[in-house]
Parts: structure tokens; sequence; C-alpha cells
């Protein structure tokens, strides 16, 4: 996954007797056809996931004054309250990706997504602090076994397709988080109460989501090799092996000297994922307190943000396919980084509200393409792509559950203006660990073809 994410390579011939009767032109057309419209059919169904997942996900966010309110919770009580989404997700990661493992994507993805789209609606039997905790733990561990198998899917999809199609399916979700903030904001404007709220879009989502999982890939996905020698890819080229992968009869393993890089994916991600949750909790703290923007306009840096993720997200996959995950990755955070850091030099100049503004969109911008390229590297290097996305995962939900508490830490000693300065030192982190995405075998691949060439 170095410079260019190349196909698989030519068909193994072992022998005159192992080579199958050619196809007719008809049924080679035919097959082509029938494969392409398959792989397009579960990528769809990966995206409608994808959105559901984020749409319920970002409709709660508008909602937790009303349900502070209700319950008569105070700060702290909220607070505790709070953790018991991350708590959830992160205790039901390591089963997920087993799940993944031993059933496939698609079973998981079935099981999972009624119960995470049904867990809202018991928000009106909530009662106290204790109750919200539980039930948010519940909807966390829902909400991170439906993640982990769509994204497997989605790599599933990808090894199939040849080519990044990860980088589009992460702008399904950042699409579905927006349209769950306007969703849920609508319904507290209206006074809709939460319960209610999530009942009618849970059902609502399931109905969308749920018939469309028939769509996707049944097979576990089947990642590191055995066999070294490639195999044909379907007809017509589409189904090929993942760039990099090569699977074999003898079924996956690990590849040999994965570790090292796979520590620098983990860090990577952590760094990725602290930047995202530094800029949704403290964006608008920021602007207000650092910048002077009156309140009813602090939320322009968090929307900078997701805007500015989801336009790099949507044209991700041709850059990734393009200069490889490496380059990508390190560039756009090398952008996130001269934008914050000049956001923050100007936050006391009269351009101070502007630049933070932008300095927020560009931290999504340096930040959106990090995780599409670290749950493929990370499912290239494992043995199975559920175990390996729940590691990076688990390491980047470490990153967003301590970003917000540690630049809180920070500026109560040095003031928020200069513990913002972190999120500068991890966009760095996440530039100088990027060669970790790149695939030392299809950069061999790559060479090979230019040799050939010029042969």
């Amino acid at each position: 996954m170095g410079s260019s994410w190349p196909g698989a390579a030519a068909p193994r011939c072992p022998g005159r007797d192992d080579q199958p009767t050619p196809a007719a032109p008809g049924e080679r057309a035919e097959g082509e056809h029938g494969t392409r419209r398959r792989l397009a059919l579960a990528r769809a169904a990966t995206m409608v996931v994808l959105f559901v997942l984020a749409v319920v996900l970002g409709s709660w966010a508008p909602r937790v004054p009303q349900v502070k309110s209700d319950l008569g919770l105070g700060d702290g009580q909220l607070g505790l309250a709070l953790l018991g989404a991350p708590s959830g997700a992160v205790a039901s990661l390591w089963l997920a990706g087993l799940a993944v493992t031993r059933v496939g994507s698609a079973a998981v993805v079935r099981a999972a997504l009624p119960a995470y789209c049904g867990v809202g609606a018991l928000l009106m039997f909530v009662h106290d602090q204790w109750s919200l905790f539980a039930l948010l733990a519940l909807w966390g561990a829902t909400s991170s076994g439906l993640d982990i198998a769509a994204n497997a899917q989605a790599i599933g999809v990808q090894d199939r397709y040849g080519r990044p199609i990860m980088s589009t399916a992460h702008a399904a979700w950042t699409a579905g988080a927006l349209s769950g903030a306007g969703i849920g904001t609508a319904a507290a404007s209206l006074g809709v109460p939460a319960g209610t709220q999530f009942a009618v879009l849970g059902a609502l989502c399931a109905g969308i989501a749920l018939p469309v999982t028939r769509w996707m890939l049944t097979d576990p996905v089947r990642i590191a090799p055995a066999d070294p020698d490639p195999v044909p890819r379907e007809a017509g080229g589409v189904g090929a092996a993942a760039p990099g992968t090569r699977p074999g009869p003898a079924g996956p393993r690990r590849r040999r000297g994965a570790r090292g890089p796979f520590a620098a994916l983990c860090a990577v991600s952590f760094g990725s994922f602290l930047c995202e949750g530094v800029a949704a909790d403290w964006s608008g703290v920021y602007l207000t307190e650092v910048t002077g923007v009156p309140a009813g306009r602090a939320g322009a840096g968090f929307i900078a943000f997701t805007v500015c993720m989801l336009a790099v997200r949507l044209v991700g996959d041709r850059a990734l396919g393009r200069f490889g995950p490496a380059r990508t990755v390190r560039a756009l955070a090398t952008v996130a980084i001269v934008g914050f850091a000049g956001a923050l030099a100007l936050a006391a100049a009269p351009v101070g509200v502007a630049a933070g503004v932008l300095g927020f969109g560009a931290i999504g911008a340096g930040t959106a393409c990090v995780a599409p390229a670290v749950f493929s590297r990370a499912a290239q290097l494992g043995v199975s792509a559920g175990r390996s996305i729940a590691v990076v995962s688990t390491v980047g939900y470490a990153g967003w559950l301590t970003g917000p508490p540690l630049v809180g830490a920070l500026a109560e000693l040095a003031g928020l203006h200069r513990a913002l300065a972190v999120v500068v030192l991890l966009l760095a982190t996440i530039a100088a660990f990027a060669p970790a995405l790149r695939d030392p075998d299809a950069d061999a691949d790559a060479e090979t073809d230019v040799e050939t060439d010029q042969r």
C-alpha cells in the first residue's frame, strides 16, 4: 500500500491439466457484470449500515441537556453516567472481533443492527443516573459490535474490488453524523421526548438498513496468506485480492515482523481519535473563551471540522489509490499541523475567530483518511479483519476518552490556549508514524511492474 494500490497479479498456471476450459466471451462478460453488481450492492449495503449507525449516534448529543434536566442530574452525575457508552463499547470490542472471525461480518451486522437501533427506545424507562449508565453501556456495546462488523465487511468488499473504498464508506458515517445531529436538534426544539425520538428513529433506521444486509458478502474475510503464490482474480479483474495480500488455500496467518508496524498503527489511531475527541468537546469552548465568539456561534468550529472531514473522505479513495496511504495521511496531517498551529498563533488577532474555525476544519481534513487507512492496513497485518480492527479501535477509543480530560487538565495548569498545543503534537505523531501504513509487498509489486514495463 505504498505509492499505489495495485490489483492482483497475473493468474497462476501450475500446469496445462490444471487450467480450466476458457469461457466463451458472452459468459465472461456475464460473469464480470454479475461480480461487479454483487460488489456494488455489498458496498452500498455497508455504507447504508454505517450511515444508520452514525444517524442514531449523532442524534443523541442534542438530547443530552434535556435528559439531564428530566433526570435532575448534576454535572458530576451526568459525567459519570455518560461514561457508560465508552465503557460498554470498549468492553465489547474484543468480543465483536471474535464474533466477526467466527461467523463473518454480515452475520454480526444482522445481529447487532436491530439491537443497536432498539436500545434507544429504552430511554423512556430510565429514571436515574445508574439506569442511564446501564442503558448507555448497552448502547455502546451494540454500537461497537456493529461498527467493527461493518468495517470488516467494508474491508472484505475492498479486498475484492482491489482498490480503496474505505474512505467513501467512512464518508457515509460522517454524513450520517451530520444528519443525526440535525434530527436530534429538530426533535429537541419541537419538544419530542427523547425516548419517543429514538423509538421512531430506531425503527426507521432498522427498517431501512436490515433488508439491505442481504446484499453483504457472507464469507468471513480472509486477510493474510499462507500461500505465497498469487491467485487469479475473477472475470474482468474484479474480486482481486487486497493490495499486499495473497490469500491461499491453507488459510490466513499473521505476517512475520508485523508487531512493530501494528504498534505504529495503534499510535496513529490513538493520535487521530484523540484529536477528533478534542475537536468535538473543546472547539466551542475555545472559540468562546479564547477568540470571543458569541455562544450562539460557538458550534461553527465543530461544523467546520465535520464538513471538511466529509469533503476529504468523499475524494479520499482516489488520493489513497493514487498516492498511497502513507503519503496521503502524512500530507493531510501536515496540512492540519500548519492550519491549527496557525489558528493558535492568530488567536488574539482580529482574524482569530476565522482562523479558529479554519483551524478546526484543518483538523477534520487532516484526520479524515486516518481511520480508513489504519483499518485497511491493520486487516492486512492481522490474522482476521475483525480482531485487527478491534485492536486499533480499542486504542483509538482510548485516545478519544483521554483526549478531552487531558486538555482540561492542561487548561487548568496553563490555560486552554496553550493546552490545545497537544493537538499539534498528536498531529505530528500521525505524520511521523504514517510510513507504517505503507505495504512493502505492494511496493515490491509496483517496482516489479515498472521493471517489466521498462523491459
